[in-house]
């Protein structure tokens, strides 16, 4: 039997396994994220979708072992990185592998560039710190102008502030900042949240450009579909800090089979296709993650809910890569 290439798409570069999240006060514990699990491979993008609080950002800090010393806590799971548990890794050893290997595009790029530094600088700090080919200054800094290149912006700005650039400019030199080591895994939260449309779509066609580019896997989180549409090769939709399905984007923009929250994120998509006076919102609010209700989560808001979805929290009906989380397709196993 041949030996995979571990360097072939699609070959396993991220395993996340049962992985329990909670923020701990003194007021009270909130259970972010609740035995999510999922794989990605080199080269490809997931998607992970929901509305806010649906435990999505806290999955994506937990991976870069970044959540608040004091309050976040990591209560079980694994997240396997290259096949290394990195749940079990030191403070030291996690900072030799941000930026170098695993870098994350923050959600807001208006607060995540440190305003009295140069933008160039920002982004030589980063080659400074993983600088394992030992390169010179001079080497160094013209890495600095090819990688303000490669995200469209000229070298001859490295040495202006981030105030003397645009929400799109930002955010293309927070994405330089990220790609500077070349990392395998680029984590993006919401990454063109904060930028109209027309920015929106550059920024999202750059990321594509440089995937192709330099091979990088990414986890794109966002509660846009169309977004995961033009960008994912798998999706996992989230609620209440678990996986209510997941598959390839063609298993869930495409199947015959979803949960009933996809359905009502679905809905809420406008159709430029069809007159309507209003949208189709999804019903209710997301649980009290402090307080979450007993069996499956999001009973309260579904039109289809039975006796036992507010009893006992559903297990996966599998179809191939396409896992959903409902009474509705489990009741007669």
């Amino acid at each position: 039997m041949a030996i995979p290439d571990k360097n072939e798409p699609g070959s396993s570069l991220l395993q996340i396994q049962d992985l329990n999240v909670i923020y701990k006060t003194d007021e009270a514990t909130v259970y972010a994220v609740n035995g999510i699990s999922f794989e990605l491979g080199r080269k490809e993008t997931i998607g992970l979708v929901g509305e806010t609080g649906a435990g999505k950002t806290t999955t994506a800090l937990a991976i870069m072992r970044l959540l608040p010393e004091e309050t976040g806590f990591i209560k079980g799971g694994e997240i396997r990185f290259q096949g290394e548990d990195l749940v079990k890794k030191s403070q030291p050893d996690m900072r030799e592998i941000r930026g170098a290997k695993i870098s994350m595009i923050f959600q807001d790029p208006m607060t995540s560039l440190n305003p009295i530094m140069p933008v160039g600088d920002q982004i030589l700090e980063s080659l400074e710190i993983h600088n394992s080919e030992n390169l010179s200054k001079e080497d160094l800094n013209k890495r600095v102008d090819e990688l303000l290149s490669l995200v469209g912006i000229l070298p001859q700005r490295k040495k202006d502030f981030p105030h003397q650039f645009s929400g799109g400019m930002k955010q293309r030199i927070v994405i330089a900042i990220a790609l500077a080591c070349r990392p395998e895994l680029l984590i993006a939260d919401e990454p063109t949240t904060a930028l109209d449309v027309t920015i929106q779509a550059q920024v999202l066609e750059l990321m594509r450009e440089l995937k192709e580019k330099l091979g990088t896997s990414m986890i794109m989180i966002t509660h846009d579909l169309g977004v995961v549409a033009e960008t994912c090769d798998k999706v996992a939709i989230m609620y209440a800090g678990r996986i209510v399905e997941a598959g390839s984007a063609e298993d869930v923009f495409e199947g015959e089979k979803h949960h009933p929250y996809t359905v009502g994120l679905f809905g809420s998509i406008p159709n430029l296709e069809e007159e309507t006076d209003r949208l189709h919102p999804i019903d209710g609010l997301m649980p009290d993650p402090t307080d979450l209700p007993p069996g499956c989560p999001f009973h309260p808001r579904c039109k289809q809910c039975m006796d036992i979805c507010r009893e006992k929290m559903p297990e996966f009906y599998t179809s191939g890569e396409h896992r959903i989380a409902c009474h509705l397709y489990t009741k007669g196993d």
